[in-house]
C-alpha cells in the first residue's frame, strides 16, 4: 500500500507534469496525429485499452488517457453480423461453415478490434474460430505508407539509431499481426518451446482450417484476467507466466501479446495462454544481455549493468552508468527485493519515473536501440501489466533470473 509520503510525491509530480524536449515532443505530436487518422492505429489503441489498468495511472493523467482508449475501443469493437462472418469463412475455406464444421455458433464469443471469435466444433473438439475484420489488411497497408512521416522526427529524437531498421521492423510486425496463417505457424512453434512449462496450456492449432484471415485453435474453457478471473494460487500463476516468457525469450522468441485478456484461468488450476502466435524472433545474445542487466539491477551492481547495456550497443558506457541510477530510482522496491506488484506499485513507479524524466530524456539522443530491444520491451511491459492484475509479492528480478536458470 502507498505511504502518505508516496501519495504526496505523486500529487506533487502530477501537478507539475513532465516537459518533453523539442525533438521528443515533435515525435510524440507526429505519432499522435498519425494515430488519430489511421484506422489500424486505432486498433492498436483499442488493444492497449485491454492492457492498461486505470488504477495504475497517476490521477492527473488517468481520465484523459482512459477517455482516449475507451473511445478507440468503442469505435473498434463494432460486432460483425452473421452474414459477414459466413462470407469470410466461405471465402477462406471454399465451403460454407456448416460443411467444414460439425457445429458453428453464429453468436460471437468475443468481439475485438482486429477480429471476431466464434465457437465451433471440429471432429468432436470445441474450437475458437477467429475471423479478421474484412478490409482491415487493406487499411493497414494504406496506413503503413504514412509511417514515412515519422522518419524525420524519429531521426531527430534518436540521431544515433538506425531509424530505417526500426520503422522497417515496425511495418513487418504490423503486417504479421494481421496474417493469421503466419500467426498459426508461430503459435505452433511457441507451443513446442513451452510444452514443458508445467501448468501452462497453449491451445492446439487446427492448421488445416487456418488462413490469412482465419485462425482456428482448441477452445479453452474459462475466464480471463481481464474478465476478473483470478487463479486460486496467484503466486504460482505469476511464476508460471514469468517462466513462460523467460523460456520463450531464451529460445529466441518475444511473446508480444500475453495481455490480461489472453490469460485464461482454467478449472484445473492451470493457466491457458492465448495469442501465443503474436510473437517475434529475437537474438538470444540480446536476451542474455537484457537478463544480465536485470540481474545487475537486483544485485546493485552498476558496473555490470553498464557493461551489459554498453555491450548491447544501446548506450555508451558512461550513459549506461547514468541509466543504472535512473532505473533504480524509477523501479524503487520492485528492483531491490520482494515487493508487491499491483496497480498501486505501477502507479508509484510512474510517479518516480516522472521525477527523473528530465535526466532520462537527456540520455535519449545517445541511445541506439535495436529492433529486438523494442520487442523485448513490449513483451516485458505487457507481462508486467498482466502480473499486476494478480497482486502478488515476489522478488521479481530474482524470479526472472531463476526462470532463466531452469
Amino acid at each position: 500500500m502507498p505511504t502518505a509520503s508516496s501519495r504526496t510525491t505523486a500529487s506533487r509530480s502530477s501537478s507539475r507534469g513532465v516537459e518533453l524536449p523539442p525533438a521528443l515532443r515533435a515525435l510524440a505530436e507526429t505519432g499522435w496525429s498519425l494515430a488519430k487518422k489511421a484506422p489500424s492505429a486505432q486498433v492498436a489503441l483499442a488493444r492497449t485499452a485491454g492492457v492498461v489498468d486505470p488504477e495504475a495511472l497517476p490521477g492527473a493523467i488517468r481520465e484523459p488517457v482512459m477517455r482516449e482508449l475507451k473511445h478507440a475501443r468503442t469505435a473498434a469493437f463494432e460486432p460483425l453480423d452473421a452474414r459477414t462472418i459466413e462470407r469470410a469463412l466461405k471465402a477462406a475455406w471454399g465451403t460454407p461453415p456448416a460443411e467444414a464444421l460439425d457445429e458453428f455458433d453464429p453468436e460471437p464469443l468475443a468481439v475485438r478490434a482486429a477480429a471476431q471469435t466464434h465457437r465451433g466444433v471440429v471432429d468432436g473438439r470445441a474450437v475458437a474460430i477467429r475471423v479478421r475484420r474484412p478490409g482491415l489488411d487493406r487499411a493497414l497497408r494504406a496506413d503503413l505508407a504514412l509511417l514515412d512521416t515519422l522518419a524525420a522526427p524519429l531521426r531527430a529524437a534518436l540521431p544515433k539509431a538506425d531509424t530505417r531498421a526500426l520503422l522497417r521492423a515496425g511495418r513487418e510486425q504490423a503486417l504479421d499481426e494481421l496474417d493469421f496463417e503466419h500467426e498459426a505457424s508461430t503459435h505452433r512453434r511457441v507451443g513446442r518451446v513451452l510444452r514443458d512449462v508445467d501448468g501452462l496450456t497453449i491451445p492446439g492449432v487446427h492448421r488445416e482450417l487456418c488462413g490469412e484471415s482465419v485462425f482456428v485453435a482448441d477452445l479453452l474453457e474459462g475466464r480471463t484476467l481481464e474478465d476478473g478471473a483470478r487463479p486460486h494460487d496467484a503466486g504460482a500463476a505469476a511464476r508460471l507466466l514469468v517462466t513462460a516468457h523467460v523460456a520463450a525469450a531464451g529460445a529466441g522468441i518475444a511473446l508480444l501479446d500475453a495481455r490480461p485478456g489472453h490469460v485464461v484461468v482454467l478449472a484445473g488450476g492451470g493457466v491457458g495462454l492465448l495469442g501465443a502466435g503474436l510473437a517475434r524472433p529475437v537474438d538470444r545474445g540480446r536476451v542474455g544481455l537484457a537478463l544480465e542487466a536485470l540481474a545487475a539491477l537486483r544485485g546493485d551492481d552498476a558496473v555490470a549493468f553498464a557493461r551489459a547495456v554498453a555491450d548491447a550497443g544501446v548506450l555508451p558506457a558512461a550513459a549506461a552508468g547514468t541509466a543504472y541510477g535512473l532505473a533504480r530510482s524509477a523501479l524503487g522496491p520492485l528492483a531491490s527485493g520482494e515487493a508487491v506488484l499491483d496497480a498501486a506499485a505501477l502507479r508509484a513507479a510512474t510517479v518516480r519515473a516522472a521525477d527523473v524524466a528530465a535526466a532520462v530524456f537527456a540520455l535519449v539522443p545517445e541511445a541506439e536501440p535495436h529492433p529486438d530491444d523494442l520487442w523485448l520491451a513490449r513483451a516485458a511491459g505487457q507481462l508486467v501489466a498482466t502480473l499486476a492484475r494478480l497482486g502478488v509479492a515476489a522478488d521479481w528480478p530474482a524470479l526472472v533470473a531463476s526462470s532463466a536458470g531452469d
